[in-house]
């Protein structure tokens, strides 16, 4: 893919901004930090109603086995074994002289919601140390690039901070509403592992807005594939105070 490509389309799309004109185009890249995230996803539906009557059985009434609750409920005894085994393996019922609920079931059975802990999985996450937060998009996409420009002097050297397991669960809840067929949770995080750090493109336009005399930036964030507020802020924090005087007094 070629970065001039996607250069002069972001610009035409600037050019058509009233009143504005670019006064300069630069490129550069950021650091963006890959990790490898390994959670449970939490599996959370509407409890049916054998489930339901097989709990509220077991917290009110006297049973040993599965058999015994099957010929109360006139339910095939395969079914309700299949499903008090997996009662069983999530932590709702246990088997103590009879079979009662645990706090876990006890709770789920008041909130009518069922829960399972699913086999750990494992994504990536792209954490940006400039923006001090996980960004989204496809590193992959970013790699095929042609070519990749200076990084920015305020991204350099710094370092990971901020990245705690709240964040990095809200990143893969956000991730898990967009991909999910079923509806699944992040609640907790396994491990985390640094991968690699890859360089990220970033495509900077200042403007002149020539109504209100003023210079602004917009940056395009590659791997966002978003115009990137953050970036912008940055560039108007350490460099808008010489804009006028570098580009408009040419």
């Amino acid at each position: 893919m070629e970065l001039s490509t996607l250069q002069r389309q972001l610009a035409g799309q600037l050019k058509q901004m009233d009143g504005a004109e670019i006064i300069h185009e630069m490129n550069f890249c950021i650091p963006v930090q890959s990790f490898k995230v390994t959670y449970n996803p939490v599996l959370k539906k509407p409890m049916d109603i054998l489930m339901k009557m097989m709990l509220i059985s077991f917290q009110t009434g006297v049973f040993k086995d599965g058999e015994a609750l099957a010929d109360v409920l006139l339910v095939e005894p395969l079914f309700i074994n299949d499903l008090l085994n997996n009662m069983k393996k999530t932590g709702l019922v246990e088997k103590e002289e009879t079979l009662v609920l645990t706090p876990k079931g006890k709770k789920q059975l008041t909130e009518g919601v069922y829960e399972e802990e699913l086999d750990p999985v494992s994504d990536i996450l792209q954490y940006s140390p400039i923006h001090r937060k996980i960004l989204s998009g496809d590193i992959e996409e970013v790699l095929e690039f042609d070519e990749f420009p200076e990084e920015l002097s305020y991204a350099a050297g710094l370092e990971v901070e901020n990245l705690g397991e709240e964040q990095m669960i809200e990143q893969l809840s956000h991730m898990q509403e967009e991909d999910d067929e079923v509806k699944t949770y992040v609640t907790s995080i396994l491990s985390s592992e640094e991968i690699q750090i890859n360089d990220v493109p970033c495509l900077a336009y200042i403007l002149h807005d020539t109504k209100t005399d003023t210079l602004f930036a917009r940056v395009y964030n590659t791997l966002t594939q978003e115009w990137d507020p953050d970036l912008e802020e940055v560039l108007h924090t350490k460099e808008r105070p010489d804009w006028k005087e570098r580009y408009l007094s040419k």
